[in-house]
């Protein structure tokens, strides 16, 4: 599972790099993959980076698509 959390991220990160917002909706689906490590190791520590990336891509995947959607 980390493996796949790991590639995940990455494809994010250099989906968001080409400016696609593709990348957004890819970092959305892979905190859910984080989620599952946290609570099946207890990184508890980790919990709030996800709360807050999963917060973060919420919001970057909406106004990009409000923005393809005027543009």
């Amino acid at each position: 599972m980390d493996w796949i959390a790991g590639f995940l991220t990455l494809i994010s990160m250099e989906m968001i790099a080409r400016h696609k917002w593709q990348g957004w909706a890819v970092g959305l689906v892979n905190q859910v993959t984080w989620l599952v490590l946290i609570f099946n190791r207890e990184l508890w520590g980790l919990l709030p980076l996800n709360v807050v990336l999963t917060w973060r891509f919420s919001v970057a995947l909406m106004k990009w698509r409000e923005a393809a959607k005027e543009g």
